[in-house]
């Protein structure tokens, strides 16, 4: 059964002025942030005071189980959030189906990332020079990217992007979520004002279409989780910016504007290119499918 835009308004209905106000849209999201505060910050603490001090097999260990915990942690602070402020099921996490629709995300994001390697590979752009010593690498990297995509996943589309477009439309609310998706990654290292349009069409018009679709998490998590896995963690490219020492050595050299240099893939022309046809193809099937809504003026005329 598909979600609707509408179903995952707030259900509360104060009457007193101070009740109102806690509903207002923008007051929720700072509300929602409070919420996941206390997990982001006792996840940081976790990290520094009992992960760091450890060594070998015992960290990596620990740093699975740290990521499973804070994790739940995370499902439980928003499932709390919208049960308490907004008096209503999270249905944006449903478990429904869950495993379905991560796992198509990802699928999706490792075509794409293998399609522009190919594109890079076959006119010598790019080279593979070997393998990392320790194949674990490979799972280490899952788990991080997983928890990085699902922490910015509850961000910018739970929380900024389905609150903004609850009080001004799922357009406008498109629009206003992509470009602070690309702000956000503005202060990374080798970041440009090319790389800044690549996000916003990598990070917020793909991701928030994959979300608009199924109305819960779970398919752009996949997305969003592969593309930066398949990405640093197998093909040892640059992650917005960052280098990382993946499964799969790689030596990428040529036009920026083709290979996206340091910043990774995400802002090569290809990568840009796919990713557009994919946002827009899932745009498309989303409006058509009635997954849009207008803003509040207009909502009664619709």
């Amino acid at each position: 059964m598909r979600i609707k835009p509408s179903d995952q308004f707030t259900r509360a209905l104060p009457q007193s002025t101070g009740g109102r106000i806690v509903q207002f849209p923008l007051v929720r999201l700072l509300l929602a942030i409070l919420f996941m505060a206390p997990v982001l910050a006792l996840d940081k603490v976790f990290k520094s005071t009992v992960i760091a001090p450890l060594s070998g097999n015992a960290q990596i260990i620990l740093k699975y189980i740290e990521a499973i915990i804070f994790f739940v942690l995370f499902i439980i602070a928003y499932r709390f959030y919208a049960r308490f402020v907004e008096k209503r099921t999270a249905t944006e996490l449903s478990s429904t189906k869950w495993q379905n629709e991560f796992g198509l995300g990802f699928l999706i994001s490792m075509a794409l990332v293998v399609v522009t390697v190919l594109a890079l590979y076959f006119p010598g752009f790019l080279s593979f020079t070997g393998l990392a010593a320790n194949k674990r690498v490979a799972l280490d990297f899952a788990v991080r990217f997983a928890m990085g995509a699902f922490i910015e996943e509850l961000f910018f589309r739970l929380i900024l992007f389905r609150l903004t477009e609850e009080l001004l439309g799922t357009w406008i609310a498109f629009m206003i979520q992509a470009i602070f998706f690309a702000f956000a990654h503005q202060a990374n290292e080798n970041a440009t004002a090319l790389t800044s349009l690549s996000l916003i069409i990598v990070g917020g018009v793909f991701y928030t279409a994959a979300y608009i679709y199924t109305r819960r998490i779970w398919l752009p998590f996949g997305i969003h989780m592969a593309w930066n896995y398949f990405q640093s963690g197998i093909f040892s490219m640059p992650n917005s910016g960052t280098a990382y020492d993946g499964l799969i050595k790689t030596t990428v050299t040529g036009p920026v504007a083709l290979t996206g240099g340091n910043f990774g893939i995400e802002a090569s022309f290809i990568a840009i290119l796919l990713c557009l046809i994919a946002g827009i193809t899932l745009t498309v099937v989303s409006y058509k499918a009635g997954q849009f809504i207008a803003p509040p003026g207009k909502r009664r005329i619709a």
